[in-house]
């Protein structure tokens, strides 16, 4: 196991830790000032609101690596400050900050049960998910040096089609195609892909049934592909499990080739899982 792998796991402890860090600093900086209060220490007990600060400013926090934001969380520092700027009495301030810190920790509960966990970083749009990391992972080898204009015809047309622009991703695909008519191995399989995409992209335009013959890859490239066909699926699954195909096989090729490509192709993240999970 990578480091890599274990950092999901990681980041769960450490939102853990600064879960509970939450209650404790509000209500422990509070206990600590009626402590020293009753040993004799008259000290300001604003001071002693400073616990609360910090448990905003950590509430804040995990609202905000959440994907779906709690306003009401990140503004908690806000009112920390406002609520405690002015100096108060002793027993004001005691009732003030347990209060405070009773909120605050409703607020972790609703923040938990109500906005879900923190974004990892697939979530937000930073890294790849598991299915397509692992894709791209097994087949880099095959598409490691593929010229760098067909990497970035395969981000466009993917693109393209995520988009719905299909009759540009039909023409941008035989574009590509021609391009790589002489090609053979890896080549002609990335070929294929773009003949794949092109036949169903203009279907899809102009809303034809699937025609009785249709292209689909061959048995041998069947490792290059992440949805390899069964022999039991009949001829509509063939039919659209080759377009899946084709539309991830595109993917890697430009994933691995055209690093200029990636924030267009991140941007199509959500596309790309329903794909995997069509």
């Amino acid at each position: 196991m990578t480091i890599e792998d274990n950092s999901p796991q990681l980041d769960r402890v450490k939102e853990r830790y600064l879960e509970i860090a939450i209650p404790v600093a509000s209500f422990g900086a509070t206990l600590i000032g009626i402590l020293l209060w009753r040993m004799g220490f008259e000290i300001n007990f604003q001071f002693f609101a400073a616990g609360c600060l910090i448990g905003s400013c950590l509430l804040a926090y995990l609202a905000w690596i959440r994907p779906k934001k709690d306003i009401v969380a990140l503004s908690t520092p806000i009112y920390a400050i406002i609520f405690f700027v002015v100096p108060t009495e002793y027993t004001v301030g005691i009732t003030l900050q347990v209060l405070y810190a009773v909120s605050l920790t409703l607020l972790l509960i609703r923040l938990k049960y109500r906005f879900g966990m923190p974004g990892d970083a697939a979530a937000m749009g930073k890294q790849l998910a598991n299915p397509i990391k692992i894709y791209i992972d097994q087949t880099r080898g095959s598409f490691t040096g593929v010229r760098p204009d067909t990497a970035h015809d395969a981000a466009v047309v993917f693109v393209q089609f995520a988009h719905g622009e299909y009759k540009e991703a039909a023409r941008r695909a035989v574009a590509a195609a021609i391009g790589q008519m002489e090609e053979v191995g890896q080549e002609a399989t990335i070929m294929r892909a773009f003949n794949i995409v092109k036949e169903h992209a203009l279907l899809i335009d102009m809303s034809l049934p699937r025609p009785v013959s249709y292209e689909v890859f061959r048995p041998e490239e069947s490792a290059l592909l992440a949805k390899p066909p069964l022999p039991s699926h009949d001829e509509d699954h063939e039919f659209f499990i080759a377009l899946d195909n084709a539309l991830l096989l595109l993917f890697s090729v430009a994933w691995t080739n055209s690093e200029a490509d990636r924030p267009h192709l991140m941007s199509c993240h959500t596309f790309v899982l329903k794909l995997f999970n069509a």
